[in-house]
């Protein structure tokens, strides 16, 4: 079993990273449970209203932490199966976005210790965490053809939170892709790291 995360901003390629990863694993034998935050239940339902209805970032974090609660429960359950599970976006992402937004209130690391203290009784290590990194101008123009636009989109913000990423990441021991690549180059960057795990 194994648990591992792909973090990054907006228009990394995350979410069809995870997928060609879950193929690829699949095709070794394991068996994968692919998952992503906020999640599609009613709780990730009400995060997003949240961040559509520009709640402040207080309220924000709650949500993603009350959605996070019950998905970590689901993802010891697969853990527990000896499943792989491969999550598109997990803690690291409110630490990033959501520590941008509180700096509003407080500095940097006062903000993360609120976090990380709120996140401490259902705290779940990923065992890899790959945080993909691009220029903002890049993952913007990726995904401009999204319906619907959320205020974390633009430019001057998602630098702010990949430098958050990038903090997180000599923190925590990420590994830091550059996803400006195409995407089959980012996976097989991916690939060669996994498989030293596997």
């Amino acid at each position: 079993m194994m648990f591992i995360v792909l973090e990054g901003i907006d228009g990394t390629g995350k979410t069809s990273l995870a997928r060609m990863l879950q193929e690829y694993l699949e095709s070794c034998g394991y068996r994968v449970f692919l998952t992503e935050e906020p999640t599609k239940t009613w709780l990730g339902e009400a995060v997003r209203r949240g961040i559509r209805e520009e709640k402040n970032p207080f309220t924000q974090a709650l949500l993603f932490f009350a959605d996070r609660a019950e998905h970590v429960e689901e993802i010891k359950r697969h853990l527990g199966r000896g499943e792989i599970v491969i999550c598109d976006r997990f803690i690291y992402s409110t630490y990033a976005y959501q520590g941008v937004q509180l700096s509003r209130y407080m500095d940097r690391d006062a903000a993360l210790q609120w976090l990380e203290g709120i996140y401490a009784p259902m705290q779940l290590n990923p065992d890899l965490v790959f945080l993909l990194t691009a220029s903002p101008r890049r993952g913007l123009s990726r995904i401009k053809d999204r319906a619907i636009k959320e205020k974390f989109e633009r430019e001057d913000f998602l630098q702010k939170v990949q430098d958050m990423y990038l903090y997180l990441a000599e923190k925590h021991g990420f590994h830091v892709v550059d996803s400006n690549l195409p995407l089959d180059e980012v996976f097989e960057k991916i690939k060669d790291i996994l498989q030293k795990f596997l």
